[in-house]
């Protein structure tokens, strides 16, 4: 066995190695900090701290996991790991490799089949996966069903083992400087990619940098700008394969993480930069002109060190901003030679870089553009610490890189980034792909010639059609309809963001340009076919297909459900997976796609239809009917009948509405027998859904220091929420002795028994005096359909949890005041019956039939209930409390309102609780619960309404005198147009249904408080909405 190395070895850069690094950092600083991430997708929940003892903890739990699974590997075998961009990527490395493995990082991106290949060039028979990815798995395994796939557990569960430490044999650097350690893949230009094998000493060339010789006069850009002086934390936005997760090792300087199923853009950005104190940003172009782009975005960059951007070049007006505030830093570089070091150019060529002199390349003309430039490395033996090309390439002195630059056109040494001699197309959010299998599989087409996919620096990729000469008149207007099969079957071939909508088809007037061999060369037949591609992205409406599929004139109902489902999947490729009966949002159709799916389906019904008036087909149309079923219908009775559906539907919305309280209230349960008739007076234990979640934390913070609630259990879907919560608490300045009283499960609420163990229900039926379900998803978009799995089912199992309960557990239900807002008189503190009165929403409509099936269990089966109807929760009365959430509606309507310069008059009375006093008044109820059975219901609403005139007049104080106020209905027509969508705000669509929905003006709406202001002094004392706070909340948001 080699010697243990020494601390000193351990702590010389450019021969270390990683994972006794890790080791050894966490024994001399064991508290330093390795990487922030957040506790939920909810980052108004915070951030957790990751230190080096953490991560040593999580490598030491896998290394175990690996070893009692296939045991230690004496030859460097390859195991393989698939996964989200969260730290688990991090720990299956350093576990692996503490076991004698290498790790194969493939993208989850790839098609199957790619991956495949990759797992058959490094022999590599074990896949370790994380759960989230399960389905990419599986169509793995349709290829390779020979392989052995195992799930990792979560990060969570890796953090708070408490295993041995794991024994393995420690080397010097020299002694392993060339044992492989990691797999990564290239982008696969010419074919599928091809492997790339690292060592440690790929890895010590990045320890090493700091060892470069410094350049006379000038500053280096390489790896080391990441060692900060006294630490500091960065962002950055790529795979969890990606080298910025390994940085924290070699480098001082920690990357702090996004939620992991969230993708990066500019507003979750902003997000995070409101939690954490950032020195630098590691991310592309696109992502940080999204943040530009956010309200005083520009304030955002002026605390940064520097930006780091690769991938994409920056537009000029967004890089002539952003130097004035910070510096920008443009990395170049490569899976098989990492980055090439760098020295800082002058301020105004920030857009150039410049080449370290120390490192040996040569910049030679290209044969195959003009004034371009190739780079060439060349290594030798003295480039070993220096280059990366010497490890990952052994046995290579001259590597042509494939990447082309132009020249500074006046400044020696200056290169700017052009281009690769090869085809890979780069998106503008620096998404990859290669377009050569789709291309390929298109031009196989007996119609076509050729084939070409655009879109270099494009939001989406597009496809040019050359076809046959003697495809002419009616055949080559349907052109794009008889070939769109393949071109479905193509889309199977590259990776999601690379498929083709119909919307994005060109057909070509003139050949494309080709080579003497016959091959289509790229970038000559893009110049030529300018003009139409610039067309193409600029088009404001969708482009429509001049034919659509085949509907027989029959009109039956199977033809026409063939017909919808057709349309449908072809807008929207996700539907394929989804049966006719399944909401499509629950796929994830967005506001987008919904463009596209009216467009097509008018274009589709006017061709078979006598009525050439189609304009009943909206985007509401599709949120009131969101299944293929449903659109089916409606398709099915206009083209029979010339019905045109009401957008509203009143008769059927309120027919589906009883149907599903019937359908939760039928067989009601009966007490059980040893169920209690009275509260127990010695203690009261509290059971909460959805405890971390904004209101819940809330909640949580106030009724946990509540003396007479003595027990409370934390129900979630999360199974991390335990230390999240409890870390967010005491930051929130809970003691820590109050902390004693939460006990957490991992619930899931649509289950029985809230799939819950026998034993751990059994405790809940035993203690708990009160079931406060605030568990219950916030989205516009939602139809009723959507909610009753899980959240409709749950009503039904807290019914069934309250009849068996030996304490006779009353149900709090957290409800909304949007379950009566279409009431025509005072709305009275009493049970939510009349189904007219919700408003046309999905989750409107959940909480009325919820309000609904709850008073029948009362009536019924004597079930003790308390409905707390609630009106808008604002932000937080506290200035450091996190803003309130812009994912909800007021901020993307303020957002849209301030880049439009367009205020709406009138919507609705502002009769808003801030968040703290909302929870407070929760509290004192639940702390004042009767001991009967009777039935409660408060309005938490403001007792001080002020007129929507009151946000107007901070508007215009804030927004300028350009900013324009406009009737409701106008606004709306502004905010549904085209020049709206340029607006880079996700969630303004929900924001303009909800304000749609409310109409023009709600001040009549009247709300009945006395009963909540009898029994809560917070509800009697809370003031109305006035300009300070909404000042304080404009601040906050940076509006």
């Amino acid at each position: 066995m080699a010697s243990p190395a020494k601390p000193s070895q351990l702590l010389d850069y450019g021969a270390r190695l990683l994972h006794q690094t890790l080791d050894h950092l966490s024994v001399v600083s064991p508290s330093r900090l390795y990487a922030s991430i957040p506790i939920t997708s909810d980052l108004s929940q915070g951030f957790r701290d990751i230190t080096f003892q953490d991560m040593v903890r999580c490598s030491d739990f896998v290394a175990t996991l690996i070893e009692t699974n296939i045991g230690r590997s004496t030859s460097f075998e390859t195991v393989c790991f698939i996964g989200i961009p969260d730290l688990r990527s991090v720990a299956i490395f350093f576990g692996a490799v503490k076991c004698g493995y290498k790790v194969l990082f493939p993208s989850p991106r790839n098609p199957p089949t790619t991956n495949a290949s990759l797992l058959e060039q490094t022999k590599c028979t074990t896949v370790f996966y994380a759960e989230e990815v399960g389905p990419i798995v599986k169509q793995l395994l349709n290829v390779r069903p020979e392989l052995r796939c195992l799930t990792v557990p979560s990060f969570q569960t890796m953090l708070e083992s408490h295993g041995e430490a794991f024994s393995y044999e420690k080397q010097t650097y020299q002694t392993a400087k060339n044992n492989p350690i990691l797999v990564l893949h290239s982008s696969g230009s010419t074919g599928l990619p091809k492997p790339i094998v690292m060592t440690h000493g790929t890895f010590a060339v990045l320890d090493n940098e700091r060892n470069l010789p410094e350049v006379s006069g000038r500053t280096k850009r390489d790896y080391s700008i990441w060692d900060f002086p006294g630490s500091g934390k960065f962002y950055h936005a790529f795979p969890y394969f990606h080298l910025a997760g390994f940085l924290s090792n070699v480098k001082a300087s920690s990357p702090v993480l996004g939620p992991p199923l969230q993708p990066p853009g500019g507003s979750l950005l902003k997000e995070i930069m409101q939690h954490q104190k950032l020195r630098a940003l590691y991310i592309p172009p696109a992502v940080a002109e999204q943040l530009l782009q956010e309200p005083q975005g520009i304030d955002f960059f002026k605390s940064l060190d520097f930006l780091v951007y690769t991938g994409a070049p920056f537009s000029p007006n967004a890089g002539k901003q952003l130097i004035e505030v910070t510096e920008l830093v443009s990395l170049y570089g490569s899976t098989e030679a990492f980055q090439v070091p760098q020295v800082v150019p002058s301020k105004e060529d920030w857009a150039y870089m410049e080449w370290n002199p120390t490192f040996k390349l040569e910049m030679q003309p290209s044969e195959d553009e003009k004034g371009a430039y190739e780079m060439v490395l060349f290594t030798d033996s003295s480039t070993e610490s220096m280059s990366a090309l010497n490890h990952n390439m052994p046995g290579v002195t001259e590597w042509r890189t494939k990447d082309l630059f132009m020249p500074h056109p006046t400044k020696k040494n200056l290169w700017r980034y052009f281009g690769r001699r090869d085809d890979i197309i780069v998106l503008s959010n620096s998404e990859k792909f290669n377009p050569v299998p789709m291309e390929l599989h298109v031009q196989g087409h007996p119609l076509l010639a050729g084939a070409l996919v655009v879109g270099m620096g494009r939001v989406r990729a597009s496809l040019l059609l050359e076809p046959k000469p003697h495809v002419q008149g009616d055949e080559r207007k349907s052109l794009i309809e008889t070939v769109w099969p393949r071109i479905e079957e193509a889309n199977k071939l590259v990776p999601g963001h690379g498929r083709i909508l119909q919307s994005n088809i060109i057909i070509a007037d003139k050949p494309f340009l080709r080579a003497g061999k016959g091959t289509i060369v790229r970038k000559l037949t893009e110049q030529s076919f300018k003009e139409e591609i610039d067309a193409l992205y600029s088009q404001t409406k969708l482009h429509v297909p001049a034919k659509l599929p085949t509907l027989r004139a029959t009109f039956e109902h199977e033809a026409v459900l063939q017909f919808v489902r057709s349309i449908v999947v072809s807008c929207f490729p996700a539907a394929a997976n989804a049966s006719n009966s399944e909401d499509l949002f629950s796929h994830g159709l967005d506001s987008l796609k919904i463009t596209e799916l009216v467009a097509v389906l008018k274009a589709g019904i006017a061709e078979h239809s006598s009525s050439s008036d189609v304009s009943w087909i909206t985007p509401e149309i599709i949120y009131l009917h969101p299944t293929i079923n449903q659109l089916t219908i409606i398709v099915s009775d206009f083209l029979n009948s010339g019905k045109v559906p009401s957008g509203s539907n009143d008769v059927a919305r309120i027919s589906n509405m009883k149907n599903i309280v019937e359908t939760y209230t039928r067989d009601l349960p009966k007490r059980s027998e040893h169920s209690a008739t009275s509260l127990k007076d010695s203690s009261f234990c509290i059971a909460i859904t959805g405890s971390t979640g904004t209101l819940g934390t809330y909640i949580l913070s106030s009724i946990v220091m509540k003396e007479s609630i003595t027990r409370i259990y934390c129900l979630n879907r999360n199974p991390a929420a335990k230390q999240q919560q409890e870390s967010l608490l005491i930051s929130r300045g809970v003691p820590e002795h109050h902390l004693s009283k939460l006990h957490f499960m991992t619930v899931s609420i649509g289950e029985p028994q809230l799939g819950l163990s026998a034993e751990d229900y059994d405790r809940l039926l035993q203690d708990v005096d009160l079931m406060l379900h605030n568990a219950w998803k916030l989205d516009f978009n939602l139809s009723l359909p959507s909610y009753e799995t899980p959240y409709l089912v749950s009503v039904r199992n807290m019914i069934e949890l309250s009849a068996k309960s030996k304490k006779n557990t009353r149900i709090c239900f957290v409800s909304s005041v949007s379950a009566v807002m279409e009431s025509k008189s005072t709305i009275q503190e009493t049970p939510a019956l009349d189904f007219t009165a919700a408003l046309k929403l999905g989750y409107a409509e959940s909480k009325c039939v919820t309000e609904a099936t709850l008073t029948a269990a009362n009536q019924t089966s004597g079930i003790p209930v308390t409905i707390l109807r609630v009106t808008q929760i604002g932000g937080s009365t506290v200035r450091t409390d996190p803003p309130w959430p812009t994912k909800e509606w007021l901020y993307p309507l303020l957002k849209a309102s301030k880049s439009l310069n367009l205020i709406a008059s009138n919507i609705a009375a502002i009769d808003w609780i801030p968040i703290d006093q909302a929870a407070s008044v929760i509290s004192d109820i639940i702390s004042s619960t009767p001991k009967s059975n009777d039935l409660q219901v408060f309005n938490i609403v403001n007792p001080n309404p002020v007129p929507w005139q009151l946000l107007v007049e901070v508007q215009q104080q804030r927004f300028g005198p350009q900013a324009k106020v406009v009737p409701l209905q106008e606004w709306i027509r502004k905010m549904e147009s085209d020049d709206a969508q340029k607006i880079a705000e996700p969630n303004l669509k929900a924001a303009v249904k909800l304000v749609s929905t409310l109409g023009d003006g709600r001040d009549e709406v009247k709300y009945a408080t006395e009963q909540a202001v009898g029994i809560s002094k917070t509800m009697a004392s809370i003031k109305p909405i006035d300009k300070i706070i909404l000042e304080m909340w404009f601040d906050q948001w940076g509006l």
